[in-house]
């Protein structure tokens, strides 16, 4: 025999509770609460697929730009020397 609800004990009810109709009132706090609930519950999901969109268009146009060059590393020593401009180091023997 399949029992159509679960053993009361288990929803924490008792019987009077379980068989009365709700008041008016209880019946529009739980109507508002389940709406409230689906309502953070769409916010959510709305919020979240929104952000798996951007993140995915976002790779994606990294993905289509152009990799840059490869960067010519140059030896500092060697650039130095290059530029080295020598008549600052000419020695004058008029000069005291």
């Amino acid at each position: 025999m399949i029992c159509p609800l679960p053993p009361l004990p288990i929803l924490g009810l008792t019987l009077a509770q379980a068989a009365a109709d709700p008041t008016p009132q209880e019946a529009y706090r739980r109507a508002s609460a389940l709406t409230l609930m689906l309502a953070i519950l769409g916010v959510v999901m709305v919020t979240t697929l929104l952000m798996i969109v951007v993140i995915r268009r976002g790779r994606r146009r990294q993905e289509a730009l152009p990799k840059p060059a490869p960067t010519e590393h140059v030896d500092a020593w060697a650039e130095s020397g290059r530029r080295f401009d020598s008549s600052i180091t000419e020695i004058d023997p008029d000069d005291d």
